[in-house]
This record gives structure tokens, C-alpha cells and sequence, in this order.
């Protein structure tokens, strides 16, 4: 690590020129357009293992993320902002899953995808450190409602759609080699402090070569690695063979959650929601499916749209399913909604220099 560049310093710079320029730096706001929680350069630091464990005092702060292979922890970076970090449990498997990942968040940039600040990999127990998402994540905010909360408006479903779509297209049309993310999921889409998306979790993903083509031998092992139940494309699951079309298909089923309000997999009959929704919108009758809770707030014809879309998405023929580039450009020209909730897509949402 460059002395006096550690995350913290860099952190710690920046709230004191906020501060010097009479500004306010609110503990939890979105990231500043053209600012970069990491430092100047905007690259993400090199942070020892000393620091990882003072952000987290000593990992006894809150857990807000949890899963078979990863703990995230809510961090105090500054007394003005908050960072989430992510530790990887020990295992030589788990540490390449980490560089994996790592290597992809060090090569992109996009106001869509989530921002990593920091880093650590002293141990083998690798240490990823982020911006903080405050409104959690899309499958607890779609799902997870209850009464004390209103379900996700349908604007703000199709301006998720939205930002999605435009990480993605990102990924696959603007990074050189293109990067698969592997594991499109409500679970994978934070929600910041402006309900804006931050597309997270490229464990899964694959770059360049291996992104359109797995050696035989790896094969039958990947198709255990890659995606999640309900969402993982069944070509995929067949052939090993990971492409863009992978996570158009993972898209499709996102589609479909957002506006149906259901989960992937039903929780009850362990059903997959494209097997039990898309003969519905085959016929027509989209209005059958519509996620309840929404009532007459929604647009009819916008949910026609978005649901034939879905459904061109999970296409079982992969070459018949549309570009991330073909997807958005449908969501801009037939879902007047999202302009009201982001407003149009500018040139400069594509790629954050």
C-alpha cells in the first residue's frame, strides 16, 4: 500500500476538502457524480488486514448480508460515511471466486454497478470493501413488504428494469473483453440511498474467452457454480456454455419478478415463475399476473410490453433472445414510466470515466 494512501486516508482527505469548501457530507448519500469514494485516481485501495478490522470494529459491527460463502458487514469508514464489507469465508475455492470478482470491480466503472472502495488480501479469507446501498436490496424491497411498507411502485420497478438493463449492456457491449456477470438476481440489485440500482456480486462472472466458451472438462463442474435456481439459463445448464444470452435470460426472469411481485421460486411449490407465468402472458392475459398489490397503479400497456419482452428474454432458443443493447432500447422507446422516475438515458450513464 502507497503510504498515506490507504482507504482511510483517502476517505478521511476527501471529508476534510468537503468540509474546507463548506460543504455537508451526509453519513449516507449517494455516490457524488464525478467524485470517487476511493481516492482521486478513483481506483479502489490496497487496505491491511488492521484496517479492515477497525472499519468493522474488530467484525462486531452489524451483519447486513449473509450467504453460504460470505459475511457482508455494515463499516464505519468515516465518521460521515458508511461502507459495506464483504468477507469471504476460507477456502482455496472461495479465494479464486474472490480474485475473480475483485479482477472484474478493478476493470469497470458505472454508476449502475457497485462501487468497490477497497480491498484486502493479506489472508485467504479476501476482503472486499463497498459503498453502502441504505434501502438493502430488490428481493427483500419486492418481496418483503409487509404492511409497514408500501409495495415498489410500478415507475420505480420499470426504472430498476431500467438501470439493470444498462449495467448489463455495459458488461457485455462496452468492456473489451466483455464480461459476463453469471448470477443476475433481485438479491444481486442494491437499492441506494435514492432507490437508484447498484448491480453487486460478480462472483460468477466471466470474462473474455471463458465468457463465451468453458473447456469440456470444466463444464460439468460450472454448471454447479454459475447462477442461482430460477434464474440460471437451462441452456447454460445443458451445455456449460456461458454467453451474454446467460444473462439475458437471467434479466428475463428479473422482468417478470418486477411485475409480477413473485419470487424466482415459489416458496411453496418450489414452482419456477417462468413456468407458471409465461403461459399466461402468451395469452394475453398480463393483467392476470400483475403483482396485486400494485392495484390500478400501473400502466397497461407498459405492463404488456415489459412482459412480452420478458418472455423474448428467457426464449428457450439463446440465439432468438434479444441484446442487452435491443433491451434497453425497448425500455427507452415503450416505458414512459422510467423517464418520469429517472428521466432519459444521457450519454453519459454508459461508461463513468
Amino acid at each position: 500500500m502507497l503510504p498515506g494512501c490507504g482507504l482511510l486516508d483517502c476517505l478521511r482527505r476527501g471529508e476534510r476538502d468537503t468540509h474546507d469548501a463548506g460543504q455537508t457530507d451526509p453519513r449516507v448519500s449517494a455516490e457524488p457524480s464525478g467524485g470517487s469514494a476511493s481516492g482521486k485516481s478513483g481506483r479502489a485501495r490496497r487496505l491491511e488486514w488492521a484496517e479492515v478490522e477497525s472499519v468493522t470494529g474488530g467484525f462486531s459491527s452489524r451483519v447486513i448480508g449473509q450467504g453460504g460463502f460470505s459475511t457482508v458487514y455494515l463499516a464505519s469508514l468515516t465518521s460521515s460515511r458508511l461502507g459495506a464489507v464483504k468477507v469471504q469465508r476460507s477456502s482455496e475455492r472461495l479465494h479464486r471466486v474472490f480474485r475473480q470478482e475483485l479482477d472484474v470491480l478493478m476493470s469497470v466503472r458505472h454508476p449502475h454497478i457497485v462501487r468497490l472502495l477497497g480491498y484486502c488480501d493479506e489472508r485467504e479469507e479476501g476482503v472486499l470493501v463497498f459503498e453502502y446501498a441504505p434501502n438493502g436490496d430488490l428481493h427483500e424491497r419486492l418481496h418483503r413488504s409487509g404492511q409497514r411498507r408500501a409495495a415498489l411502485p410500478w415507475a420505480r420497478r420499470m426504472a430498476v428494469a431500467f438501470q439493470v438493463a444498462m449495467a448489463l449492456e455495459y458488461l457485455h457491449e462496452s468492456q473489451d473483453p466483455a464480461v459476463i456477470h453469471g448470477d443476475v438476481k433481485a438479491s444481486n440489485v442494491l437499492l441506494d440511498a435514492n432507490m437508484d440500482v447498484k448491480l453487486c456480486d460478480f462472483g460468477f462472472a466471466h470474462v473474455g474467452f471463458s465468457a463465451a466458451v468453458l473447456p469440456a472438462a470444466a463444464r460439468a463442474s460450472a454448471r454447479h457454480v454459475m447462477g442461482s435456481p430460477g434464474y440460471v439459463d437451462p441452456h447454460f445448464l445443458r451445455s456449460g456454455v456461458a454467453t451474454k444470452k446467460s444473462d439475458v435470460y437471467s434479466f428475463g426472469v428479473l422482468l417478470l419478478e418486477l411485475v409480477t411481485g413473485r419470487e424466482a421460486i415459489c416458496a411453496d411449490t418450489g414452482c419456477r415463475l417462468t413456468v407458471t407465468v409465461a403461459p399466461v402472458v402468451s395469452e394475453g392475459k398480463v393483467a392476470d399476473v400483475v403483482d396485486r398489490r400494485l392495484g390500478d397503479a400501473y400502466d397497461r400497456e407498459e405492463a404488456v410490453t415489459v412482459a412480452a419482452l420478458a418472455l423474448q428474454c428467457i426464449n428457450a432458443s439463446s440465439g432468438l433472445r434479444p441484446s442487452m443493447t435491443d433491451v434497453v432500447r425497448v425500455l427507452q422507446e415503450k416505458t414512459s414510466a422510467l423517464i418520469s422516475a429517472v428521466g432519459p438515458k444521457p450519454a453519459s450513464m454508459m461508461v463513468v470515466s
